[in-house]
């Protein structure tokens, strides 16, 4: 064992995975000869939707066993899934049947939650904080998401305790406040398992060189294509030309029929190999390009324009005066006054429970028992929270979009394209997809319809995307010129989307 100390510990290897790979019960295979070691740091895992980044965390858990390989762990590893279904039991009880102990962390956690609550009446924020008490312990810890859901107070204690995560933790996020806190970055992609051990900053550094090197290659070789059947195509004309002057000249001089077929069959020859000649160089262009291609490791992201109608500056979004909600009790402490026109940029902020969804739904005309004013004004609304409602579920992505678009088949699958929807993918059931090809859908669904939107409603779009499909939404968001409302606890997301306005929601 090294005598290098870490925050009191002694640097040695926690888990060790040798040769590792997974094949899933279909016969896909996620990920083969994987090779690497996790130390008492703070490292991240991260990687496109699918790419297998939980299937890996729960090999290294001892959750699944690899296809091939092993997998050594030194020190105690407790895992943080992603998702857990809601007991039917108070909070109280299922402190206990997890054997809880006290820990400053977990009480922090646990603050403000009553604890003779049901689980499943809490919020998924409320939720995810007492699943993260029972988890943060004096193990190595492995955590798959777990700042989704969380609000604004949640994510700064979770931040809190990272920066005091003494033994150590493997977190696989996209929550880029807590990956600049991580000491070695693990990639994982198609080309396999890479290490980056010199932060988030770093990492970022290094692969925007790779993509910036690679995405030239692919550039060189597509022109190389290009030209190549451009080429093609002028020597064949050339040729052809030859031939129709030789023909005219021997037809004018009188040559005799069997030297006339002769030579026709030789410039017959010729064009044929010319022909064949520069074929071949397209399609090996064309395989260059594809090669090229091949070495980019994060997926393509969305690059369809999110085209929008400018609105008017004094155009009506929504406006409150002395506005109220009543459950039980009246939902907000003070009441509420704002006015949005225009292309207004707005956050709304607030903890888990403080009524944010709940607004959105009453200025989108929801009925509920209210006092004061709300007034909304007239405008083509896309409006999409993380389950993306607008989608039908029993249809495929095809039927989604032709059920709202004068498109024709070809131009709604042209268009798909640009949302990464290609060739088959576009008939896949809407109940199937991802979290991230869900928000792809429902934007097609919008900006492939018959009215595009003035009005952009995000109620937390992050929670289900990777980070590649996260800042390409900030550059779609930061060009969309209608009015923008979003709910979103993440602060990097609503400062890269050029939100210069906010409305806290107290509790």
């Amino acid at each position: 064992m090294s005598s290098l100390m870490v925050k009191g510990l002694f640097m040695h290897t926690i888990i060790t995975a040798r040769d590792i790979s997974f094949e899933l019960s279909n016969g896909n295979i996620l990920f083969k000869h994987l090779n690497f070691s996790l130390e008492p740091r703070l490292s991240a895992l991260i990687g496109p939707n699918g790419i297998g980044k939980t299937s890996l965390a729960q090999l290294l858990s001892g959750k699944l066993e690899p296809t091939r390989g092993t997998v050594n762990r030194s020190f105690p590893v407790s895992f943080f899934p992603q998702r857990e279904a809601m007991p039917a039991m108070s909070v109280e009880e299922f402190l206990v049947s997890l054997q809880y102990t006290w820990n400053v962390w977990a009480e922090r956690f646990l603050q403000g939650i009553n604890r003779s609550e049901l689980c499943t009446q809490l919020s998924g924020g409320e939720w995810m904080r007492v699943r993260l008490a029972v988890t943060i312990t004096d193990q190595f810890l492995i955590l798959d998401e777990p700042t989704n859901d969380l609000d604004r107070t949640g994510r700064d204690i979770f931040i809190e305790f990272l920066k005091e995560c003494h033994h150590g933790a493997l977190l696989i996020s996209h929550d880029r406040e807590c990956l600049q806190l991580c000491e070695n970055i693990f990639e994982l992609s198609q080309q396999g398992l890479s290490k980056f051990g010199g932060g988030w900053d770093f990492y970022q550094e290094m692969t925007k060189h790779e993509r910036h090197h690679l995405m030239d290659d692919l550039d060189k070789a597509k022109r190389h294509r290009d030209k190549t059947l451009s080429d093609r195509i002028a020597k064949k004309a050339k040729q052809e030309k030859r031939n129709r002057q030789g023909a005219a000249a021997a037809a004018r001089g009188g040559m005799p029929k069997i030297l006339l077929g002769g030579r026709k069959r030789q410039a017959q020859v010729t064009s044929g190999q010319i022909d064949v000649e520069t074929y071949e160089k397209a399609i090996h262009a064309v395989q260059e390009a594809h090669e090229a291609l091949e070495k980019i490791k994060i997926d393509p992201v969305m690059y369809a324009d999110l085209l929008s109608y400018v609105i008017p500056t004094q155009k009506l979004v929504a406006e409150a005066y002395n506005f109220n909600i009543r459950f039980e009790d009246w939902l907000y402490p003070e009441d509420l006054n704002f006015q949005w026109r225009g292309p207004v940029r707005v956050a709304l902020k607030g903890v888990n429970g403080s009524g944010k969804s709940t607004l959105l739904k009453a200025i989108r005309g929801q009925n509920f028992q209210t006092r004061g004013i709300l007034r909304s004004g007239t405008l083509n609304t896309l409006y999409l929270d993380q389950h993306c409602a607008i989608l039908n579920e029993s249809r495929t992505v095809f039927e989604n979009i032709r059920d709202v678009s004068r498109l024709d088949e070809s131009e709604i699958r042209n268009g798909l394209a640009k949302f990464l929807f290609l060739k088959d993918r576009v008939f896949q059931s809407v109940h199937s997809l991802s979290g991230g090809e869900r928000l792809r859908a429902a934007l097609a669904k919008s900006f492939l319809g018959t009215q595009r939107p003035e009005l952009l409603i995000l109620d937390e779009p992050t929670n289900n995307l990777d980070l590649v499909n996260i800042e390409f939404l900030e550059n779609l968001v930061r060009q969309f010129r209608g009015a923008l409302v979003i709910i979103s606890h993440d602060e990097v997301f609503l400062k890269n989307c050029e939100v210069i306005e906010e409305l806290i929601l107290s509790n």
